[in-house]
């Protein structure tokens, strides 16, 4: 298929690395449409006004970077046909281009990646100019099954690089649990969980990537024993998943999860709460699921793993090989293969 037929339409969500998040496979399957212009100019207070403004215009969340990206994707449909367009984040992102896809017949495929459609989106207008919907989850199909055929669903798991996210040629053994991200975290119980655990390993350490950083339906996470870390680059990051012992990753809900992906690839074992789509990635070797809100559980995970380096061992494969079957390369071969019957029709 030739890579000028494929374009997907998003946002860079400056706290992805660049060797994940939903684009990864992009680079395997076609270009990615962007704003032609920076809009840095519009941070602070003018940048702000601007913002809810044109929310209040369109719908909440929705931007200045978002319609300027969304508009050169649709002055793009205008010179192009028989050409689809994927845009990546529907949640946010969709408002101008089921119309010029209508004005133009080009293919329009979204995905989403929130555990139910929020509300403002008004899916149910823009549906029927929407040739493909792409769920992360086999948990998001009943909230979208009523709005969309059957035939024009399809659930396409997210991505990580394997070749650069990867287990380390040794693991230091400092008890170290790495949690990562923010967006739908629980932290209110990860706070009683790591109470539970000192209690019973005064050594265990706990460290935080990007927990203090803004971020819609999450509480922060504040503890004197977490050490947190901010804005780091991929290898750092890789880094930390590297010599860390155990992922944690205490979730309100889920789709589809980065961290969680990342952390698979680099052989951590993973305790998480079961919800939404955490067990069809995570499966039933390579972690410990646990039930959503109840520290106790979360921090008998946490020790079993830290207590049993057999366990932990088993799980670290198990990780590894389960994440080999989410390798971007093979992600991408899915969405070639929606790609190709859309433009067939």
């Amino acid at each position: 298929m030739a890579r000028r037929m494929i374009y997907l339409v998003g946002s860079r969500f400056p706290h992805h690395a660049r060797h994940s998040g939903y684009e990864g496979f992009a680079r395997h399957v076609g270009g990615i449409l962007r704003s032609p212009v920076s809009f840095r100019w519009l941070d602070g207070g003018l940048g702000w006004a601007i913002d809810r403004r044109i929310a209040a215009w369109t719908r909440p969340h929705y931007a200045s970077g978002i319609l300027l990206t969304e508009a050169a994707a649709a002055i793009h449909m205008l010179f192009h046909r028989r050409t689809v367009y994927h845009l990546i984040y529907g949640d946010v992102d969709l408002w101008l281009l089921p119309r010029f896809r209508k004005i133009t017949g080009n293919r329009l495929v979204v995905t989403f990646h929130e555990p139910t459609p929020p509300e403002w989106l008004k899916i149910e207008k823009a549906a029927p100019n929407i040739d493909a919907v792409v769920l992360v989850s086999e948990a998001q199909r009943k909230h979208l099954a009523p709005v969309f055929p059957t035939e024009r669903i399809f659930v396409v798991p997210c991505g990580v690089d394997t070749d650069f996210f990867r287990p380390p040629a040794t693991r230091p053994d400092q008890q170290m649990c790495l949690t990562v991200g923010v967006h739908l975290r629980d932290y209110e119980t990860l706070r009683a969980a790591i109470d539970l655990v000192l209690m019973r390993n005064p050594s265990a350490k706990f460290v935080a990537v990007g927990a203090r950083l803004p971020g819609r339906n999450n509480a922060r996470l504040d503890h004197e024993r977490v050490s947190f870390v901010d804005h780091l680059d991929d290898e750092e990051l890789r880094g930390l998943y590297q010599t860390a012992n155990l992922a944690v990753l205490p979730f309100k809900d889920a789709t589809a999860n980065t961290a969680l992906l990342e952390a698979m690839a680099c052989g951590l074992p993973v305790v998480t709460t079961d919800v939404g789509g955490v067990r069809e990635y995570l499966g039933n070797e390579a972690g410990i699921l646990c039930e959503v809100g109840r520290p106790e559980a979360l921090a008998g995970g946490i020790l079993r793993v830290l207590d049993d380096p057999s366990l932990a061992s088993r799980m670290s494969q198990a990780s590894r090989e389960r994440a080999l079957a989410f390798d971007d390369r093979l992600v991408a071969a899915k969405m070639e293969a929606i790609y190709s019957a859309l433009l067939d029709e």
